[in-house]
């Protein structure tokens, strides 16, 4: 017998078992289930599925709609996530995967949702949609059902350990003598970073820098991880020498990124000054940083293709994994044919 249920705190060793044995690409630990699901400030329990037959949990979904706001984005109070969702595969073909979607569906369309997606969710997604070439079968399912391909982001890895910074050296002293230096962020300009990040970032790219902010002030980072342009008014070149507290008083953040551990980004800069070198400089900056670190690889978790021809394959980025990013309308016509199985 199927019974499709909302989670209980005795099942978390079982469920983080099925998780891994489900979704083979993106394991998990017990800390990482408790840190990015049960102490995500949107989860409700009843909101994470799980599938149970008599020989234990045969699949599970994780659903959240927004109950704090997310920056300026607010509640987003049509939408509604899957951001994990997997079946045991000794149990697939068997109704699981149908039982906990309908179930899921259910609970989004009697909060008001008109949208779900799989899985853009922030703050705390694994992965930026479904692996295409890995849960090739999952994606099916979902499309059959009625999911929407939005977008198909991409992830990206490159080994750093030849990496050589020597071909940037010259890009970044024309941009010293345009009156932006490319270097490490220092402390006292943090309300410099979160003014940047505030005005032309979106919400979850000024938590992830706040989150490693944060670590900082308790030594769990360092400021290096973070690399910054940052441009002096007047186009008055900015060095060590003469950054006065007078002077750096007018001085603003135009772009940054950051690195924890081998994870790159987020990545961007201020849109007037996009395609002058800059981002290549910060990217490249930061990257020679890493591999001081003793670094060897560098990966992109989430990428569009325009950024991966235009930006990373540069620097010897190559695709890992493609994903799809889904969407299905909950204000469709019910009576437009689909399987629906109960």
């Amino acid at each position: 017998m199927l019974t499709v249920r909302s989670y209980r705190h005795s099942d978390e060793a079982s469920l983080v078992a099925l998780w891994n044995a489900a979704l083979l690409c993106d394991p998990i630990e017990v800390p990482t289930f408790r840190r990015k699901v049960l102490l995500d400030p949107n989860f409700d329990r009843e909101w994470l599925l799980v599938a149970e037959t008599e020989g234990g949990l045969a699949g599970f979904c994780l659903c959240l709609r927004r109950r704090v706001p997310m920056g300026s984005g607010g509640l987003e109070p049509e939408r509604g996530w899957i951001t994990a969702y997997g079946v045991a595969p000794e149990c697939r073909r068997q109704g699981v995967g149908s039982a906990l979607l309908d179930r899921a569906l259910d609970l989004l369309r009697s909060a008001g949702r008109r949208e779900v997606l799989v899985a853009p969710y922030t703050p705390n997604y694994f992965v930026p949609g479904v692996d295409e070439a890995h849960y090739a079968e999952g994606l099916a399912f979902l499309r059959m059902r009625g999911f929407e391909v939005t977008s198909r982001p991409l992830s990206m890895d490159a080994n750093i350990v030849l990496f050589d910074y020597a071909p940037y050296q010259p890009r970044e002293e024309a941009l010293r003598a345009q009156g932006i230096e490319v270097r490490a962020l220092r402390g006292d300009e943090l309300p410099l970073l979160l003014a940047f990040l505030e005005a032309h970032a979106s919400p979850d790219w000024l938590r992830e820098a706040r989150e490693l902010l944060i670590d900082t002030t308790r030594g769990l980072a360092s400021l290096e991880q973070i690399t910054v342009a940052v441009r002096g008014t007047g186009g008055s070149p900015v060095s060590e020498a003469t950054a006065s507290r007078a002077s750096r008083a007018c001085h603003e953040v135009v772009g940054y990124c950051q690195f924890r551990g081998e994870h790159f980004g987020p990545f961007g800069v201020r849109e007037d000054l996009r395609g002058q070198g800059v981002g290549t400089v910060l990217l490249a900056k930061c990257l020679q940083t890493m591999r001081e670190h003793g670094l060897h690889n560098a990966w992109v978790l989430w990428t569009s293709d325009e950024n991966a021809d235009r930006v990373y394959s540069r620097f010897g980025f190559r695709e890992t994994r493609r994903f799809a990013v889904l969407r299905y309308d909950l204000g469709r016509d019910e009576s437009r044919p689909y399987t629906r199985a109960r």
